[in-house]
């Protein structure tokens, strides 16, 4: 993105454009697919400073360099509930079809009272998976736009949020940080998750000592912090396997 910002900026200053019309374009509040980016493309395409084939250009390099520098920044572009729910499952069971979704259907035979508490199985352990994408929380605009690289989220010092966390619930939880430039994976039964010490309510007036039937909570925690659970991801399915 700072290529294209600064290939951008040097058109505009060589261009004949309305000076009031660029600072309105940079100033305004925007939102994806019109972002600021866009709308200066746009602009710049009205006044005939570009050509289309100019712009189609400028496109499939910054594709380009998006897919070699940040091939994760897409997973920053999707909607939270499409993330949340459904990426970060899916990706698991990409990478080691042993893992099955937990359906009713799937678990009737094997866990008959299965009620939707956990999202994956893998001979008789309980998996939970949960994603965090790390990014700048202190500016505006797209997600996407915030994205941090690895090196970003170590020196910002970012802590990974996961949520909706219900250790009664799994054995063991799957944790995915994603950067726009590498996945990282962290593996811990119920049993670590609740000796971190991080573990907090996801709603008031509960507690982790509470009758609650079920409780929920969250951890934000720091890629430093999550180390001791740390693992590649060709060691992943091991690692779940080892753990209980």
């Amino acid at each position: 993105m700072k290529e294209l910002r600064e290939k951008i900026e040097y058109l505009l200053q060589n261009s004949d454009g309305d000076k009031a019309i660029i600072e309105s374009i940079r100033n305004e509040t925007s939102a994806e697919p019109f972002g600021t980016e866009s709308r200066m493309l746009a602009y710049l395409l009205s006044i005939g400073k570009i050509s289309f084939e100019d712009y189609l250009a400028m496109s499939n390099e910054y594709n380009e360099r998006v897919q070699k520098n940040s091939p994760f920044l897409y997973l920053f572009e999707m909607a939270p509930r499409t993330f949340g729910q459904m990426w970060g499952e899916q990706h698991i069971m990409q990478l080691f079809p042993q893992f099955t979704k937990a359906t009713k259907q799937n678990l009737s035979r094997v866990y008959p009272s299965f009620d939707g508490e956990f999202d994956l199985w893998l001979d008789g352990i309980r998996i939970e998976v949960k994603a965090c994408r790390a990014n700048n929380t202190t500016k505006k605009g797209s997600l996407s736009s915030r994205a941090y690289s690895h090196e970003d989220a170590q020196r910002e010092n970012f802590q990974y949020h996961f949520q909706q966390l219900k250790p009664s619930c799994c054995d063991v939880f799957v944790w995915i940080g994603v950067c726009k430039d590498i996945l990282l994976y962290w593996v811990l039964t119920s049993v670590q998750l609740c000796q971190t010490g991080k573990l907090v309510s996801q709603h008031r007036r509960e507690h982790t000592d509470s009758a609650n039937e079920v409780f929920e909570g969250q951890v934000f925690m720091t890629e430093e912090e999550l180390f001791p659970f740390s693992v590649e991801e060709t060691d992943l399915l091991a690692k779940v396997k080892e753990l209980i």
